[in-house]
């Protein structure tokens, strides 16, 4: 009930008059209305009416009074904000979630490449001594596409191989096809947690903390067929950090 309307309500009954009002979808009156019911229906409430009232039979004051109270009632539950949609709830699972993994050092990352006959050499030179370098120095990762041979660079080169023993699950049935049709996405977090997943904007918005040490591989149902993932990664601080894609 906006302060015109109040004030208007409020004139009415001191000048005696009565009239007909009827109000829809409002918080129902304070005791201090309820109780004034004299004569003919003045205001209706639903299954509540409230006769109408002479002057004299009760104070101006109190009239005053109850509709503060009713007016401070209404104006606490306020329109929501159209613009701001909702978060869609998406289906979510990970996979993989080992909170006491570290990232294996940068002596053992390096002897574990050079025993494999496929990098001891090629990553003395660019163009796999660069991409050694960007998987190295990021944290998370995005998948929309997945094959075995594919994932060999971002297992080794981000020191996720440390962990392989783990992450079979997460294709164990159709993942690896459903990723290829667009169907699934798939994010890792390194020293991160998941908080959080929602679509909107056309955007996914991931929520993660983060922690000293933890791996998580985190599947979840895509809403768009873009070539590009459209995603956002932020802290629970609303800091972004930088994700680094895997596809190929």
């Amino acid at each position: 009930m906006s302060q015109l309307f109040a004030t208007a309500l409020l004139l009415s009954v001191s000048a005696g008059s009565a009239g007909l009002l009827t109000l829809f979808n409002q918080p129902p009156l304070p005791q201090t209305l309820k109780t004034m019911t004299i004569g003919q229906p003045l205001v209706s409430f639903g299954a509540i009416e409230i006769g109408a009232i002479e002057i004299g039979a009760i104070e101006i004051g109190a009239i005053e009074k109850g509709l503060s109270g009713y007016l401070a009632q209404a104006e606490a539950s306020p329109t929501p904000d159209q613009s701001t949609q909702s978060l869609d709830e998406i289906e979510t699972a990970i996979c993989v979630n080992l909170p006491d993994w570290q990232r294996p050092s940068e002596s053992a990352q390096a002897k574990q490449l050079e025993s494999m006959p496929q990098y001891a050499e090629a990553l003395q030179s660019d163009p796999l001594a660069e991409m050694a370098k960007a998987w190295w120095s990021h944290d998370i990762f995005s998948f929309t596409t997945y094959g075995l041979s594919a994932r060999t660079e971002p297992l080794y080169f981000s020191g996720v191989w440390t962990a392989l023993d783990h992450i079979w699950d997460c294709y164990g049935d159709d993942q690896a096809e459903q990723i290829n049709q667009g169907n699934l996405a798939e994010i890792w977090l390194l020293n991160h947690q998941f908080v959080g997943l929602a679509w909107r904007d056309d955007q996914y918005t991931i929520t993660v903390e983060p922690r000293d040490q933890g791996l998580q591989l985190v599947q979840f149902r895509r809403q768009e067929n873009s070539q590009t993932l459209p995603l956002q990664i932020v802290t629970t601080t609303g800091q972004e950090l930088t994700v680094m894609s895997g596809d190929w």
